[in-house]
């Protein structure tokens, strides 16, 4: 069984650096669509079997129940500890494999994530197996899938994605890097914004790359 885990901070708290260009309320609705979005995208998947987000929000709790996941109340302020809760909530559940996903990825389809299922479920692969799927600068990480839940422990934040790269090489499991306009591309800043209504207001771009883990 693969679980999905959603972070997300307070509706009203997101976007910050949008702020030039869209106001406060502009912004909070902004994060509850991208949030919808990612969470369609898990259930079109058809591989996922139970998703929960993670936040200290009640709206987006709410939301989240709303769109048929489990909304799991964050205790703590930090990203990677709220990650552990929904850890931990996997594990009990029975999760074979969990992935986590940011919850501002606008052009995230259900085939990325079938694709990130395929490859953990792979029977070649017999060990811990970790899918790292980048930001499209090459830095964070917008997507990272676990086969098992704890086979790596998390380091979301700037860098994060070589980071997981190098925890997962520590302890052994087989890496791939997953790349694809889907999980990529995540929208933060005003550049962002400009980068989807030109390119990716279609969800063109490339298709996806997978690569076996050398280097980060």
């Amino acid at each position: 069984m693969i679980f999905a885990a959603v972070p997300i901070k307070a509706l009203a708290a997101a976007k910050t650096r949008l702020a030039p260009v869209l106001s406060a309320a502009e912004r909070a609705a902004l994060a509850a669509e991208l949030l919808r979005s990612v969470l369609q995208a898990l259930a079109d998947s058809g591989v996922i079997s139970a998703t929960a987000v993670v936040s200290p929000d009640p709206a987006a709790l709410a939301l989240a129940r709303g769109a048929g996941a489990v909304g799991l109340p964050e205790q703590t302020g930090d990203l990677n500890a709220a990650l552990e809760q929904a850890r931990g909530w996997a594990l009990a559940g029975g999760a074979e494999t969990l992935l986590v996903l940011l919850g501002d990825l606008p052009v995230l389809r259900g085939a990325d994530i079938a694709a990130l299922a395929e490859i953990a479920g792979d029977p070649i692969r017999e060990g811990a197996v970790v899918v790292i799927a980048p930001d499209r600068h090459g830095q964070g990480t917008n997507a990272l899938l676990l086969r098992p839940p704890d086979a790596i422990p998390f380091t979301f934040g700037a860098g994060s994605y070589r980071r997981h790269f190098q925890a997962a090489a520590a302890r052994g499991a087989e890496i791939m890097v997953y790349r694809s306009p889907g999980t990529g591309f995540d929208l933060d800043t005003p550049e962002d914004l400009a980068v989807l209504q030109t390119r990716f207001i279609a969800a063109g771009g490339p298709p996806a790359v997978v690569l076996a883990g050398r280097r980060p």
